[in-house]
């Protein structure tokens, strides 16, 4: 049975330490970081996820599933290791958006050393892994985590100038593939570049002046590089890409963003792989 403290105010130790992990340096010490909101953190108990504390609001207690038993305590899945109900203004002092959803948790990072790509990986077969070695947008960085999932991406690689994958703004933006997809972080391109070929993908990059991905015959293991919005594949080799391909458009209007292009690239990369099937066509 996890441990309830039913009167948690804003001056709780543990609701100050969460507090703390609205800040990127406070969440790389802790290794944990902030998820709000019941579809978030159904998400993470799937996943199988460890919640260190759950903070909740007395009235949102059924609305969410969760149950007061005799003596106080709180009825909540196993994976949940303490459970605070709190008022609404310590809630809105833990939630990062406007309209807090009565529910507020710190979960353990999830994600996996460079050394674990090759498991994350098939051996053999069609493989699609998606790079995000300097990409700064939270918004898109989560936009290609949705992508990554509907387009079987085996796992995602997190740069060290990448946007944080646990930023309160990418982790909203994946609606739950933040747990789905296997998130993998690593410090030196040369490194990541090395593990990439061991585990026998070819390496192709998003970039607008690449070549047009209709007329590229895809790998059919590959991993796919998608740089910074501003900068394209700055810091990155051209030797160390097997092709440059882009998303082609009409003439004189502004480029894609890059959660737009890469998802359609992924797209791209997945059909060309057979990693999906369309949906069946209605009678």
């Amino acid at each position: 049975m996890p441990v309830t403290d039913r009167h948690a105010g804003r001056h709780n130790a543990a609701v100050r330490a969460a507090r703390l992990l609205q800040q990127k340096k406070h969440r790389s010490e802790q290794r944990c970081f902030l998820i709000e909101g019941p579809s978030l953190i159904e998400s993470a108990i799937n996943a199988g996820c460890s919640i260190e504390h759950l903070f909740v609001l007395e009235e949102a207690l059924p609305a969410l599933g969760l149950e007061s038993e005799t003596g106080g305590h709180v009825k909540c899945p196993p994976h949940i290791k303490h459970v605070y109900v709190v008022d609404r203004r310590t809630l809105e002092s833990l939630a990062q958006t406007k309209s807090p959803q009565g529910i507020v948790a710190v979960v353990e990072f999830i994600d996996r050393e460079l050394s674990e790509l090759g498991r994350l990986v098939p051996r053999q077969g069609n493989a699609l892994v998606l790079v995000l070695p300097t990409l700064g947008d939270p918004g898109n960085a989560g936009t290609l985590m949705r992508s990554a999932e509907a387009f079987g991406v085996s796992a995602i690689c997190f740069g060290p100038h990448a946007v944080e994958p646990y930023n309160d703004k990418v982790v909203r933006a994946s609606m739950g593939s933040l747990f789905r997809v296997p998130l993998v972080r690593y410090h030196e391109w040369t490194e990541l570049a090395s593990a990439l070929r061991d585990a026998d993908l070819r390496i192709a990059a998003a970039d607008a002046s690449g070549e047009d991905v209709r007329r590229v015959t895809l790998p059919q293991r590959v991993a796919l590089v998608v740089g910074q919005e501003r900068h394209g594949l700055a810091g990155i080799p051209r030797s160390d890409l097997d092709a440059v391909i882009a998303v082609p458009q009409r003439g004189g209007v502004e480029s894609l963003n890059a959660g737009v292009a890469a998802s359609l690239l992924l797209y791209e990369c997945a059909r060309a792989q057979g990693l999906f099937t369309s949906p069946e066509r209605k009678e």
